[in-house]
């Protein structure tokens, strides 16, 4: 039976079509082209001993890369547009005025600055790997210093009775609490540092496998797709040349958190603290000190040196002179807390102030003190660093806590009828502190009324 005449079907949708409907397609006859030299290479190699330069270099010229629109060999790489090209791609408009090389020279200077880049990362994930073991250490620095003050917190309330034990409890929340949010935050800081460390990793494995791309072809082909993009963006400047590379560090803006955690007076005069809350009478440890006597006619400093006042006056002259004394003892290291009992005065000063009394009487920086002050006209001020601060708080304190910090430097004021917190301050001198007292403006003798620092006595009997 014969085959009926006409036009012929698609094989795969069966829609008909006639000689003229066919068009060439270049990619099939790449295929088909590599196919035969394939069959001829087999041939070849059954047919031909494998020796000898000229099967080299056959082999050579046969695994080249062929240009996909000349179906040409790409035997140049165009160093202006970083890409592979044929001989007749070189005469083309499109690279006109380009500079060229020859593909084994272009692979060679490109793997040069590719290797550059490897010793980069290299040196750059050698530093984040010694950070994120500095970083771990750390952590575990904080987690053990935690440990420590919990079983210190627990041995102080040992000596309290039921309700020291719910008291316990509070303080050992917010030590959780504080220890959860600086480790979260040196944690956070890890995960940076880590980020930093897997993506450069992953560059650098990444370069470094195309370093063991063996024909230049192929590796500027993979240049050109990752390689050189990837070495680009790691690039400080685009239009650096292989001699002046410099790379952008993913390291110099990372640092590592050191351990901070601290629960400031509930750690190191937590029972005072707690006894305040309580409004018991374990154990308070508000330290005593002497007040020096400045020898000044308008003041006055009890025997014991413990209160001053401004003297009485029978006249109005120098109403608005305003001495004051300081402690006769310095610190320079651990944590202190005092309290000053202010009661009704409406002008008064507690603060600190920094360096020996040489120094004092000729300082004129405003950071050798950290004053709060009740001003009878302005309410309660913070003074820093030459600033006024107005605080914002309803209550009047009978007793004013003050908390010195010699080792973190910093200066903290509570309200010692209740120990809420007022203000909280850091110095950054290294001097020595004293205590300060001024007891504020006369006012027509309706402030005459002393400062006094309270001390408390204490047993250390049975408990």
């Amino acid at each position: 039976m014969q085959a009926s005449l006409g036009p012929s079907a698609c094989p795969e949708c069966r829609t008909p079509y006639d000689e003229e409907d066919l068009k060439s397609s270049r990619l099939l006859r790449n295929m088909t082209s590599t196919v035969r030299e394939h069959l001829a290479e087999l041939k070849l190699d059954e047919s031909t001993p494998k020796e000898g330069n000229a099967t080299l270099k056959l082999s050579e010229t046969e695994g080249m890369l062929m240009c996909s629109e000349h179906d040409e060999k790409l035997k140049l790489f165009c160093e202006t547009d970083q890409k592979l090209v044929c001989v007749i791609c070189r005469d083309g408009d499109k690279h006109k005025g380009h500079v060229f090389k020859p593909v084994k020279e272009a692979a060679q200077i490109s793997k040069g600055e590719l290797k550059t880049a490897l010793g980069f990362l290299a040196k750059e994930n050698g530093q984040l790997d010694y950070m994120i073991q500095q970083q771990t250490t750390e952590i575990t620095k904080t987690e053990d210093k935690s440990r420590t003050l919990s079983a210190q917190i627990s041995a102080q309330f040992e000596e309290m009775h039921q309700f020291l034990r719910q008291k316990e409890d509070e303080v050992k929340q917010r030590l959780g609490k504080e220890e959860k949010k600086v480790i979260e935050f040196m944690q956070n800081n890890q995960s940076v540092i880590n980020r930093r460390f897997m993506e450069n990793k992953e560059k650098e494995i990444i370069l470094q496998s195309a370093m063991e791309i063996e024909e230049p072809d192929h590796f500027l082909q993979w240049w050109n797709e990752k390689g050189f993009p990837m070495t680009k963006n790691m690039k400080q400047k685009a239009d650096m040349t292989p001699s002046n590379i410099k790379y952008t560090s993913t390291v110099k803006d990372l640092t590592v958190l050191p351990d901070s955690l601290f629960l400031g007076p509930h750690e190191t005069h937590l029972q005072f603290f707690v006894w305040k809350e309580m409004l018991g009478s374990i154990k308070p440890v508000p330290e005593s000190l002497t007040l020096k006597n400045p020898g000044q006619s308008y003041l006055k400093v009890s025997p014991g040196g413990a209160r001053i006042r401004q003297a009485d006056r029978a006249t109005v002259l120098y109403k608005n002179f305003n001495p004051g004394t300081v402690s006769e003892e310095n610190f320079q290291a651990g944590q202190h807390y005092w309290e000053i009992e202010v009661r009704e005065k409406p002008d008064w000063t507690v603060g600190v102030k920094m360096g020996s009394e040489k120094e004092l009487s000729a300082a004129k920086s405003a950071e050798s003190e950290i004053l709060l002050h009740l001003k009878h006209s302005k309410g309660y001020v913070l003074s820093c660093d030459g600033k006024d601060t107005t605080l914002n708080t309803r209550d009047k304190p009978q007793k004013i806590g003050l908390y010195l910090d010699c080792d973190r430097k910093q200066v903290s004021f509570y309200n010692a009828d209740d120990m809420s917190h007022l203000a909280q301050i850091n110095y950054s001198s290294k001097q020595p502190c004293c205590l300060t007292l001024v007891p504020g403006l006369y006012l027509d003798g309706m402030n005459s009324d002393p400062l006094s620092v309270c001390s408390y006595e204490f047993s250390t009997g049975n408990h």
